[in-house]
């Protein structure tokens, strides 16, 4: 396990994180909510691409929210002090790892099997 001192070191960069994705975010649902009122004024020309595109953007906008649960859940990670620990094996995550995604909660081996669907989150 990563010590209190380790912990709070990724204290400010998922502070800056969540800053940055509630201004992403923000700017994202506004364009969304644009997009809806730009179809509706629409007289019905190239509705598909405005569809396709809204629907990326509403996929894009999940995303985000997505990645602002997992700061957030990093955040009371550093707060319970056990950040760094993978959730499904209790193993230290590698600092390495934490270096490029300081919000993940699983080990590269559980998030394998995560995503291969081989245990639930």
């Amino acid at each position: 396990m990563l010590t209190k001192t380790q912990q709070k070191k990724y204290l400010p960069v998922l502070l800056d994180i969540l800053e940055k994705l509630g201004v992403k975010l923000g700017r994202m649902g506004e364009a969304v909510l644009l997009g809806e009122v730009d179809a509706a004024d629409a007289d019905g020309e190239d509705g598909g691409g405005q569809s396709y595109s809204r629907e990326m953007q509403i996929g894009l906008l999940e995303n985000e929210e997505f990645i602002l649960k997992a700061v957030r859940a990093a955040v009371k990670r550093i707060e319970l002090g056990t950040f760094g620990s993978c959730q499904a094996c209790d193993e230290l995550i590698p600092p390495r790892r934490l270096e490029v995604l300081p919000y993940t909660s699983f080990c590269l081996a559980c998030q394998k099997k995560l995503e291969k669907g081989e245990f639930e989150e």
